[in-house]
């Protein structure tokens, strides 16, 4: 869900520019035009090609001047929805996936950011997808999905770049992006799964949930998220 208030300390309509190299290429050549029919000469047109790209490049610029005044709020945000969510999700630990996508000429930042909190508890991993921005419109938005996966649903967890990957016993799979390789998450979800199938064996219980119990939630979440 998008919000309609912009975020950000930024000049506008550099701001909007930078993102779009096609409009700095129309302004170049509506400025060539004019310049070049108010002048009547090449230097005009030229003038006016140079004008029109000079605009575009110092949008790139504003872009990478100012970028953290959305990056900033959006990461604080981030932290106030994780401990909001962290009150009513039992959890031992908790990690944080970063996704980012979309680039721009000659401009740092990504489009798109999203983040996706990671609620390891005693006997399933929560998923919440919460928080985005969309640096090209200046939007945040926000998803507010909270996910639980219980151990004994799982069989694997891996990394795929850009995709963190849980395997089901159910023979479906789920994925949430992530940049970066979360190897703390990965190790610590490998370590209860592996608990998990020992307690199932002591106890002389089954490893897996009925075909029932798991392909209802697996079939639900792969509809969601792939």
């Amino acid at each position: 869900m998008r919000t309609d208030d912009t975020v950000g300390d930024v000049s506008t309509f550099l701001w909007w520019l930078g993102w779009r190299f096609e409009a700095g290429l129309a302004l170049a050549v509506a400025l060539s035009i004019l310049f070049g029919a108010t002048t009547g000469t090449g230097t005009g047109y030229l003038v006016g090609v140079v004008s029109g790209l000079g605009l575009w490049y110092l949008g790139t610029k504003e872009i990478d001047r100012t970028y953290w005044t959305l990056l900033e709020p959006h990461a604080e945000y981030t932290k106030q929805v994780r401990r909001a969510v962290a009150e009513t999700t039992p959890h031992e630990s908790t990690y944080t996936l970063n996704y980012s996508s979309g680039s721009s000429l000659f401009v740092t930042p990504d489009e798109r950011y999203f983040t996706t909190t990671v609620f390891v508890g005693d006997g399933a991993l929560t998923f919440h997808e919460g928080v985005g921005v969309d640096m090209v419109d200046r939007v945040p938005y926000f998803k507010d999905t909270t996910t639980e996966v219980r151990y004994g649903w799982l069989s694997s967890i891996r990394y795929e770049k850009p995709y963190v990957r849980l395997e089901l016993t159910s023979g479906t799979s789920i994925r949430y992006y992530a940049n970066d390789r979360p190897d703390e998450l990965l190790a610590d979800v490998r370590g209860r799964i592996e608990r998990h199938l020992q307690d199932s064996t002591e106890k002389g219980t089954e490893t897996k949930e009925t075909a029932e119990e798991i392909q209802g939630p697996a079939e639900r979440i792969q509809r969601e998220f792939n």
